[in-house]
Formats: structure tokens, sequence, C-alpha cells
């Protein structure tokens, strides 16, 4: 038992001379992640960002063009109908009965025009006898062979019948008006009955519905709304400092929240003249809109102005967060390939201008393909090395 306990001491200390003579792992340094961007000719622009919202490309209140009472409505919000449909009915009881009476109008004066007609027949035949009595007793007044008198009376008779002539004629020519007048007010009765039907006047969607039955509309009042589907457009307002760079058939790019994978090509189809509040109205027609885009969804639009120097040269611009600042003046951190996967961080100082929504604008210190550390600054000195971080 005494033996045991020296061979065991003996094993331990064997042990930790062995440990002993081992070297420590070495323990590499971190290397910092960046985030970047890349210095190119799609940096050199200026994108300015507006809020707008999407349109249907058709929009229509519809409204009854005679007043009444709604006899029947057949479609509801949501109700996909096509050009020409029937979608509401106001009652035409005494549109019907105007028309009743205007065509018992119209037959009454075609009536009066066929008895002033007769009248006028009559008038002629003895117009034309009294003009031949006349001109006979003439011939035989000028030869003496019948007395003044009798001339006379022949004359008289002439100048009678040709007043009662004239007199027939004016009497036709005014049932015809009358009976024009008669039907032209039937035409308009029967017009009236025809507005008491509502239709599309375009395939599309009703997106909204401000009536019911036995409901009482005036004339002209909206009762409903509908929009076209497809193909929609976007209105933005524009600032009055760079709405003189908006150009029509210039390309934008459009984005909705509610459709976050997908970005819209866009083509300006108007540009306001006047001011809506303190913008510019701008119209957009999206060029590859699909079934997700309805009317009165938000959307930010990115215009590309293109802004030009005096020289023609574009301006480049930069992220904010890319641009420090301190008591020598702004800087950007380059970052410079130092080995396989590290780069160094060169603090170069940097000329700004003016500030955008795309950023600052850069007047000297960097070229195109630079890499640039785009956020965390504060985090970064010169000369260290760090590692290139992508955020997709």
């Amino acid at each position: 038992m005494t033996h045991g306990k020296p061979l065991l001491f003996l094993i331990i200390c064997t042990l930790f001379a062995a440990c002993g003579g081992q070297e420590a792992p070495t323990v590499e340094p971190s290397i910092r992640p960046v985030k970047f961007i890349t210095i190119s000719d799609t940096d050199q622009s200026s994108g300015h960002f507006y809020t707008g919202l999407s349109k249907a490309r058709k929009e229509s209140a519809l409204s009854f063009k005679v007043s009444g009472t709604i006899n029947e409505r057949l479609v509801k919000v949501g109700d996909r109908v096509r050009s020409g449909q029937l979608l509401a009915t106001l009652d035409p009881t005494d549109y019907r009965i105007s028309f009743d009476q205007s065509l018992a109008s119209v037959k009454s004066a075609e009536a009066q025009i066929q008895t002033a007609e007769a009248q006028l027949e009559s008038a002629k035949a003895n117009f034309l006898s009294a003009e031949s009595n006349y001109k006979r007793s003439q011939n035989l007044y000028e030869t003496n062979s019948i007395s003044l008198n009798d001339f006379e009376q022949a004359k008289s008779g002439y100048e009678a019948a040709k007043a009662n002539f004239d007199a027939a004629n004016t009497q036709v020519e005014a049932a015809k008006a009358g009976a024009n007048s008669s039907k032209s007010l039937s035409k308009s009765a029967a017009n009236q009955i025809s507005y008491t039907r509502l239709t599309a006047p375009f395939a599309g969607v009703i997106s909204s519905i401000e009536i019911e039955q036995n409901e009482a509309v005036m004339q002209g009042s909206p009762v409903m709304i509908i929009s076209s589907e497809g193909n929609p457009k976007v209105e933005v307002g524009v600032p009055e400092n760079v709405i003189s760079q908006v150009r029509e058939n210039a390309t934008v790019q459009v984005r909705f929240s509610t459709i976050p994978d997908k970005t819209y090509k866009g083509k300006i189809t108007e540009v306001g003249y006047s001011p809506s509040g303190s913008t510019y109205p701008v119209t957009i027609d999206l060029e590859n809109g699909d079934e997700r885009i309805r009317p009165g969804m938000p959307t930010d639009v990115e215009f590309d102005f293109a802004n030009k120097k005096g020289g023609g040269e574009n301006i480049m611009r930069i992220p904010t967060s890319a641009v420090g600042g301190n008591k020598d003046g702004n800087f950007v951190y380059v970052l410079e390939s130092a080995r396989e996967g590290v780069y160094l961080a060169k603090r170069t100082p940097v000329t700004v201008g003016e500030i955008s929504e795309a950023g600052f604008e850069i007047k000297s210190g960097l070229s195109s393909g630079q890499y640039v550390a785009a956020a965390g600054l504060n985090n970064l000195r010169d000369g260290m090395e760090v590692r290139l971080f992508q955020d997709n």
C-alpha cells in the first residue's frame, strides 16, 4: 500500500510536465465587417423620391340624368361589370306618363296638319279660279266689254282669294312647326325614360356605391363609382424647386410598400402647370403593372433628373451615412484591398456640395470603381483592417 503513493505522485508529475510543454493556441484578431457601396456611373445621378397614390386609368362617378326614386340596384361594391351593363334603375312611371302625353300631342299635331292642308287645297282652288276670272275681266274691261263695277268685283274677289290662300299656307306651316315641336317633346320624353336606366360606360369594377333601393336621388348626384382594371397610373406631387426638371416621357421607378418584391417602370405622361396645394401634380403610366395594384395604394416614385454641371459632367452622389466630418472637413473611408478578403479603411477627404434625398453631392475626392464604407463610420479608424459586408 505504501509503494502505490510514490507511483501515483510520479504519474501526476509526468502529466503536468507534458502539459506544460505544449504552446498555447494562437487567437486570430477578429476583423470587423463593413457595409459598403461601389462608386460607379449609376451613383452619378440625382435621385429624388416623392410619395404618390395609384389611380385607375379610367374612373367615373356615375349619376342619373333625371331625378327619381331608386327602383332597383343590380350591383354591389367589388362587382366586375362589362361596358353597357345595367347597374341601377329609377321608377319610370311619371316619365312614361309624360311620354304618352307627348305621343297624344304628336297625333293631334299631325291631325291639324291634315286639316290645314285640306283647307289649303280649297283655298288654292278658289284662288286659281278668282285669278282666272280677274285676268279675263281685266282683258274685257280694257276692250270696254264689261263695266268698271264688274271689273272691281272680279279684282276684289281675286285679292280675297289670294289672302285666304296665303293664310292657309301659313296655317299649314304653323301646323307642321307644332308637329315638329310635339315630336321633339316626345323624343325628349322618351329620353327621360331611358335616363332612368344607369349603365356602365366601360368595363371595370364598382368601387363605391352611394344609393339604396327606394332612395330618392337628384339629377346629377353621384350614385356609384366605376374604376377600370389593369394598366393603372400614379399621381404624385412634386415640389416647385424641382418641377422644372420633370419632363414628359421621362422614365421613373415606382415602388409600392404593399408589393415589396417588385419595382415598376413608369413613364411621365402629364406635368401640371399650376400647383395643387404646395406641389405640382405629375401623372405617371405604369408600363408593367399587375393585378395586385389597386386604386388608392401609396407609392414611392424615384425621379432621376440627371443633373448636369456647366461642363456637362454628371453629379456624383453617395448616401449621407457614408460621409463623416471633423475639424478638418468631410471625409469618407475608401476600402482598399490588403490581401484576400481583407481591406484597409483609408480615411479620404472629400468635398461635398448640395444634399438631396439621394445623399451628398461629391465634388472631389472619389472616382468610379472605388469601394466606400456605407455605414458605421464611428467604429472605423484610418488604416483599420475590415472585410466587406453586402447587406442583401
